[in-house]
């Protein structure tokens, strides 16, 4: 008797019978081969019947575990800027149920939802903030559905499936071209897995010498007729981990894809590269479709790499013949075509309803006629509004390009916030609030305008001069025309936006991130700092939100304490303060701090410079704990500050005494003084005069009257510090009537008090950059002949840059080299401002005054001696 053997169907029995002898043929898969296999049942009547005998010793099993929400923080902390070690992806996977059972008939069945998945976009300055999302459906279907089913095989490792099947719901996924350069320069190292991979990369040719010598000595003397040992080996590595898919079914893929191509700076890390130079040439789509069909087969016995370059080819072959049907999608013929789409379903309905109804009833002719009608009006109204909002944000965009940098970068904040604020609505949005969101758009484009004609001559002025002071006010009469076009269209957009959604059916889909972006505070490892990984804190993330202005600033958040009366929050830049009572946020560079010291009454005062002298600020702590928290958090940035001890990491209570009394240094023992000062703040004289009299408006006669002046000043009177003080900003505010006009200069007036009981030999005092020589104005107290210094004696150093012009932009750069310290001077705010005292010495900063324009700088410093 002959029987036909089935070999694809896996698992199968097939029973043969000659005489007494009842043999059981069976299909099964065996490391990479099909093996039938032979068994003699004739002592198994059951097994001859067909019918298999029920196993009661058979485990039944099910087990079902659900998941609320699994999140993934993708975290870059190689990046050379400081900034951009951040969180820059998050992803968010919710509702995710696995359920497994085993039953009697010897399968194990599997399967796998997954509701949402959502993928955060943090990278800075990204135009999306959602990556990928998943709009979901009105069934409640997941979606993601991955369900299988096993087929057990006894004394066999390979792995047989009945059935399996892939489902995923539509996805949107949003792109920018900064956001796609940092995933490739991100993901860019994790190519280098292996040490020899590495070893090609980082020296590439020692990698090639090596890789010679090695087949120069395997290969030197062949030995044709022998043939490797391996060979089957190999093959059957090759072959072996085959898995067999009785039904493999992959359901169609749609997904839709938007990219937004913009100008970023030039990075020489990515210059080179094909991924980044693809990008750079792409151009801006909109809501592009992506369609994958099925993915079915039968009877595949495969190994997983196998299968998977197979499917792989499957879905880039599609993608590959898609390409061109993606220009339909282009940015820039987006308005026509959503116009077009809308007045055609609006056309459609409008014949096809009455139509329809005109088959069944003349009064269901009647409500087709009248929803068609409704149809083509509102898909009329559609049209037009989309249209006009998708023209208007193309104009803009171009606009935008005759603007500055600064009112692109608030333009850009300003829309980030208004996004978040109408996706993060938790009511219908009315017309008023369209209105009042328009109206913000268009003060801002109002008041950045007229602000331009009065910033952009005077900023271009003090850089480039006469010639600069005209191009600011081109630039300024310019913006002051475009800035409120751009202002009027971002309402227009708005509005007709609003519109948009009114007249839609379809309820507007949010896309809103998750949560805020991580807060990971800076941590010093060695001479780097890096990324300390954290707990995610909601009351960080919003720190953190509050220190990067939304998003819209490059700084770095460090810390933050809730006290009593007030939040405080440290940055990389600055130092917050909020008020709880107004919750008005208050901001002070670390530079601009002079000192912090603790009170007595369990409070620590903080105190910083201002145009008109040294002020303070004083937080309230409860308790020890609170106020230890509160010291080291102010310790974080204590080197930028500036009168901070040499030696951050210790207490130095002769430098805090100092500090204490920077506001009235008459309170201190300065050896040398010979009568008892009069209490003065250094910089509260700081007063302009619009109009001044002088003798000669020549700046030598100027510094000559000064310097007249101040050689008869001495520490036996009383005032000495206050006309010391009054002739330092004599010199500044005089150069304002000096040189006047489109005749300005900036400058810098430096004094130096010795308190140190010893002689100051000044070395060197000169001017790196600017105009004029390095002038020395000493009160009574300085000997000519041997250049020095004497106990209790000041000195004034002044100097003023040359005109700005295209060439130069005028600034001046002061270095000054004693005995006791050195200095470096700015004539405006700048990390390049910096003393160093020589050991035995302090120095204080009892003044650092500059003008909001950059045009001046008043510094007064106190020299001292350590305990």
């Amino acid at each position: 008797k002959s029987v036909m053997l089935n070999v694809d169907s896996m698992g199968s029995s097939t029973y043969l019978r000659n005489k007494n002898i009842q043999v059981c043929c069976q299909i099964r898969a065996e490391n990479s081969t099909k093996v039938i296999e032979f068994t003699d049942v004739s002592e198994q009547p059951s097994m001859i019947n067909g019918d298999e005998e029920e196993n009661d010793d058979s485990l039944i099993v099910c087990l079902r575990v659900d998941i609320p929400g699994i999140s993934t923080s993708f975290i870059d902390n190689m990046s050379e800027i400081s900034y951009e070690r951040r969180e820059i992806l998050f992803l968010s996977l919710t509702n995710i149920t696995a359920t497994f059972s085993q039953g009697r008939d010897g399968h194990h069945e599997i399967e796998v939802l997954l509701e949402t998945m959502q993928l955060d976009n943090h990278i800075a300055e990204a135009t999306h903030p959602v990556m990928m999302f998943c709009p979901g459906n009105n069934e409640g279907e997941p979606f993601l559905h991955l369900s299988a089913v096993r087929r057990m095989q006894r004394n066999c490792s390979t792995y047989v499936f009945a059935y399996a099947a892939l489902r995923m719901l539509d996805m949107e996924i949003f792109l920018d071209r900064r956001t796609a350069e940092r995933i490739a320069r991100f993901v860019q190292p994790l190519r280098i897995a292996s040490e020899v991979k590495n070893e090609a990369v980082q020296d590439p040719r020692r990698w090639i010498s090596k890789l010679i010598s090695k087949m120069a000595s395997k290969y030197s003397n062949p030995n044709l007729t022998k043939a490797s040992r391996n060979v089957e080996q190999i093959a059957l590595s090759a072959n072996s981990g085959r898995v067999y898919f009785e039904h493999l079914l992959l359901h169609p893929i749609r997904l839709s894809l938007t990219f937004t191509q913009e100008f970023t700076e030039w990075n020489s890390v990515t210059e080179g590269l094909i991924i980044f130079q693809i990008i750079r040439a792409a151009a801006s789509l909109t809501d592009a479709p992506l369609m994958f069909t099925s993915f079915a087969v039968d009877h595949a016995f495969e190994s997983p790499q196998a299968l998977s370059r197979i499917i792989y080819a499957h879905y880039t072959s599609q993608l590959t013949n898609q390409i061109f049907s993606m220009l339909g999608s282009l940015a820039i013929l987006r308005p026509g075509g959503d116009f077009l789409a809308n007045i055609g379903n609006g056309v459609k309905d409008f014949f096809y309803e009455p139509i329809n109804g005109m088959m069944h009833s003349p009064g269901q002719f009647l409500e087709g006629l009248e929803v068609g009608t409704q149809s083509l009006a509102r898909n009329l109204v559609l049209g037009i509004s989309q249209g006009a909002a998708n023209v208007a944000e193309v104009v803009n965009s171009n606009l935008t390009t005759l603007t500055d940098k600064e009112f692109i970068e608030e333009r850009n904040a300003h829309r980030r916030m208004l996004a978040e604020a109408i996706n993060r609505g938790t009511k219908t949005r009315s017309i008023a609030d369209s209105l009042v969101q328009a109206g913000s758009s268009v003060a801002l484009g109002m008041k950045s305008g007229a602000r331009g004609i009065i910033d952009q001559p005077s900023r271009y002025a003090s850089e480039h001069g006469t010639i600069g002071f005209f191009q600011g006010v081109g630039k300024g009469l310019i913006g002051a025309i475009v800035k409120p076009v751009i202002g009027i269209g971002d309402a227009a957009v708005l509005v007709m936006q609003h519109v948009s959604e009114v007249t839609c059916e379809d309820k507007p889909v949010l896309r809103n991130p998750r949560r805020l972006r991580r807060a990971l505070p800076l941590t010093s490892v060695g001479h780097h700092q890096v990324l300390q990984l954290i707990p995610y804190d909601d009351v960080a993330a919003m720190a953190q939100k509050i220190v990067t202005g939304g998003e819209s600033f490059k700084d770095i958040y460090l810390g933050h304490m809730n006290l009593k009366n007030d939040v405080i929050i440290a940055s990389e830049e600055y130092l917050w303060v909020i008020d709880r009572s107004n919750r008005k946020p208050w901001c002070l560079s670390w530079e601009e701090i002079s000192h912090f010291a603790m009170q007595d009454n369990g409070g620590v005062r903080i105190s910083f410079f201002s145009s008109m002298g040294l002020k303070s600020l004083l937080l309230q702590a409860d308790g020890g704990m609170e106020l230890a928290d509160l010291y080291r958090l102010l310790s974080m940035q204590i080197s930028k500050m500036g009168n901070s001890p040499i030696d951050s990491s210790s207490v130095d209570h002769d430098s805090m005494y100092v500090n204490n009394r920077l506001q009235n240094i008459s309170e201190l023992y300065l050896p040398g003084i010979l009568s008892k000062q009069e209490h003065h703040l250094f910089g509260s004289n700081n007063k302009r005069t619009r109009w001044m009299s002088l003798r000669s408006k020549e700046d030598i006669d100027v510094i000559e009257q000064c310097f007249a002046r101040v050689k008869c000043l001495g520490s036996e009177m009383p005032n000495f510090f206050v006309a010391l003080d009054q002739e330092a900003w004599f010199l500044i505010d005089a150069w304002s009537h000096v040189y006047a006009g489109l005749n300005s200069r900036h400058r810098i007036a430096a004094g130096v008090i010795n308190g140190t009981g010893v002689d100051i030999q000044v070395k060197m005092s000169r001017v790196e950059e600017g105009g004029s020589p390095c002038y020395c104005i000493p009160s009574l107290e300085y000997d000519h002949d041997q250049n020095v210094l004497n106990p209790g004696g000041g000195m004034i150093f002044f100097a003023w840059g040359s005109s700005p012009s295209l060439n130069q932009a005028g600034k001046v750069f002061m270095c000054i080299e004693t005995n006791t310290f050195l200095l470096n001077l700015s004539d405006r705010r700048s990390r390049s401002t910096q003393v160093v005292p020589l050991p035995g010495y302090q120095v204080k900063f009892l003044e650092k005054s500059f003008d909001d324009g950059g045009w001046w700088a008043k510094y007064w410093i106190l020299v001292k001696k350590s305990s």
